[in-house]
């Protein structure tokens, strides 16, 4: 777990605990079986059973597919204690999402608790990232820093250049690619709906 998310580095045990509560919790809140969480996640019953009972220790987007199916912000899953009221994440520590085939990430760059990630994302030229759908009324607001990013929603393809930015929606199908001759560096920011119960 990175520093990012609280002063110290916790250890592989302590995660997995956190993890196997918080899933369970959400998954029991909602009275859905193993069955259920497994057939809206795409993550198999098995690993689910392991990651309730603190055996496993999932990655990034096996983390992000049952948040996704659950409702819930990526963070809500992995988050220890108490925020402190500035939270810094230094360069190369947050989470990583995705790696590329030729070097290209996405790291957690921080976030807001339950309901806004901010993600660092590096393409080379011929990478790609398919986002799955997020919860219902998740929406993305994506901003290029360098080179040029070409975005998928649905159907329809938008050219990023430097400076420019798109909002879409993020609970259908999206993407992002580097068709450029250049790395593309670009934010994307995550916000998903705020809880019932926290309206």
């Amino acid at each position: 777990m990175p520093r990012s998310l609280r002063t110290t580095v916790p250890d592989n045990q302590e995660i997995a605990a956190l993890i196997a509560q918080r899933v369970r919790g959400l998954r029991a809140s909602r009275a859905w079986t193993l069955d259920d969480l497994a057939a809206r996640s795409g993550v198999s019953r098995r690993t689910l059973v392991m990651i309730e009972q603190g055996q496993a220790n999932p990655s990034i987007a096996v983390l992000s597919s049952i948040a996704d199916a659950l409702g819930v912000a990526f963070v809500s899953l992995v988050e220890l204690g108490a925020r402190e009221q500035v939270q810094v994440v230094r360069a190369g520590e947050g989470a990583r999402l995705w790696e590329g085939n030729d070097g290209g990430s996405a790291r957690l760059a921080g976030s807001l608790p339950g309901t806004t990630e901010l993600w660092e994302f590096r393409m080379s030229p011929g990478e790609e990232y398919l986002g799955s759908p997020h919860p219902g009324g998740t929406k993305e607001l994506v901003h290029v820093s360098s080179g040029e990013l070409t975005l998928n929603v649905v159907d329809r393809t938008l050219v990023l250049g430097p400076g420019d930015a798109a909002t879409h929606p993020a609970d259908v199908p999206h993407g992002y690619r580097n068709e450029g001759s250049g790395p593309v560096v670009f934010s994307n920011l995550v916000q998903y709906p705020t809880p019932q119960n926290e309206q």
